[in-house]
């Protein structure tokens, strides 16, 4: 009778003890090392492993090893064998990675010491805690990531701010704050319009609605005139949300581009240079004057003619009878592709222009394509001197512009 008290004493503090165990948040359980099996556990354990108890004390450490990551079973592995050698009251620690009951990765912080020897002294059991600080390690680093954020609001050489949905500043970069003229966390709980123009102010809060409005990152380029000089922003602001910030909070980051913005002004000025020397260039080389005796130049005329080019052409003729103090100017059209009536009035137009200054004009080169061309337009060439080739143009204006009245008209046609 008393040794069936004493037992029933004994199940109730073994009961006492189970429910002791179940009720710690944190898993506990006693390895036997050489079989791999658990001798005690909580009910912590069979909810981490996702088993039943009996399955979890049938199969022991392989009902865990499907959720303990590769690696870290590895480790836990050789830090079991070396328990076997460890001194009462080591302590072996550890973090390991296991998937949790929703499927997701969780991190456990476990220790394990000697629990019980066997006769000849060597370990034959370890107890083990393990607790579950995936919500500790998270918090621990979103500290570290917001120290970190803190530095580089202080050290980068940007603007950096985030709003409440009332614009008050939650968050503002030091260079932001020495932009504005304030002191350290001197624009939080400040608005814009506490630190800008009304109008500026204005605008400012038109961009924040509208990023709220749309849920969608805004781009734009600012100029901001202050004491230390106009400069040119390039911004961008975009919503935030996450824990503990209030709903239609937005941030933005603004980047001093003003002397991006000069070398893009000094390349486009340097670019328009180029294109107005090259344009000049090719203005040269497709209408080029050649002053070939004295009082006489040659034009050679080549590919097709548009509005712009005529132009041109004249011009060119014009300056260059005024500056080489021409009499006679041979317009060469051998090159020429086509004539039509537009072509046929610009060597008219230039002829006549030509003669106001003095100098009269000789047309060489005329196909019998091209003659016929003008003959069917009805071109009126009264008052041009014709020639079948530059040769024979040459061979009359020289001789011609060094006669007295600048006029010879040997051997030539005149319309």
């Amino acid at each position: 009778m008393t040794d069936t008290k004493a037992s029933q004493a004994q199940e109730s503090v073994s009961s006492l003890a189970q429910r002791m165990l179940d009720a710690v948040p944190v898993i506990v359980c006693v390895l036997d090392i050489k079989a791999a099996r658990f001798t005690a556990h909580n009910a912590a354990l069979v909810r981490a492993a996702g088993c039943s108890a009996e399955e979890l004390s049938a199969r022991g450490v392989e009902a865990l090893s499907g959720r303990i990551h590769a690696d870290d079973l590895d480790g836990l592995t050789a830090r079991a064998a070396g328990l076997a050698s460890a001194r009462d009251g080591e302590v072996v620690a550890c973090e390991l990675r296991a998937r949790g009951r929703e499927g997701d990765e969780r991190l456990f912080a476990a220790r394990a010491e000697i629990f019980s020897r066997g006769e000849d002294g060597s370990a034959r059991e370890v107890i083990i805690c393990a607790e579950d600080v995936t919500e500790r390690r998270r918090a621990e680093q979103r500290q570290r990531s917001a120290a970190l954020l803190a530095e580089v609001c202080d050290h980068a050489p940007i603007l950096i701010h985030a709003k409440g949905p009332d614009g008050a500043f939650l968050l503002a970069s030091r260079a932001l704050q020495e932009r504005a003229g304030v002191g350290p966390d001197g624009m939080l709980g400040k608005t814009d319009k506490d630190l800008l123009p009304p109008e500026v102010a204005a605008i400012y809060k038109d961009v924040d609605d509208l990023v709220r409005r749309t849920g969608a990152p805004f781009e734009s380029e600012e100029t901001d005139p202050r004491a230390q000089g106009e400069r040119t922003f390039y911004s961008v602001k975009f919503p935030v949300r996450g824990e503990g910030l209030p709903e239609g909070s937005v941030a933005g980051i603004s980047v001093d581009i003003t002397r991006v913005k000069a070398a893009e002004r000094e390349r486009e000025a340097a670019r328009d240079q180029l294109i107005a020397a090259q344009q000049d260039t090719i203005q040269e080389l497709v209408t080029p004057l050649l002053p070939i005796a004295e009082g006489v130049l040659v034009m050679p005329l080549i590919g097709f003619f548009d509005s712009a080019r005529a132009s041109r052409i004249i011009e060119t003729l014009l300056q260059g009878v005024a500056r080489h103090a021409t009499r006679i100017a041979i317009l060469d059209v051998t090159g020429v592709k086509a004539v039509d009536a537009h072509v046929a009035e610009m060597l008219v137009q230039a002829a006549h222009a030509a003669e106001l200054l003095g100098a009269r004009v000789v047309l060489t080169g005329i196909q019998p394509a091209i003659a016929r061309t003008m003959i069917e337009l009805g071109i009126d060439l009264q008052g041009l001197i014709t020639a079948g080739t530059l040769q024979s143009g040459i061979a009359y204006a020289v001789p011609a512009a060094q006669a007295r009245d600048g006029v010879d008209r040997r051997d030539l046609h005149r319309g």
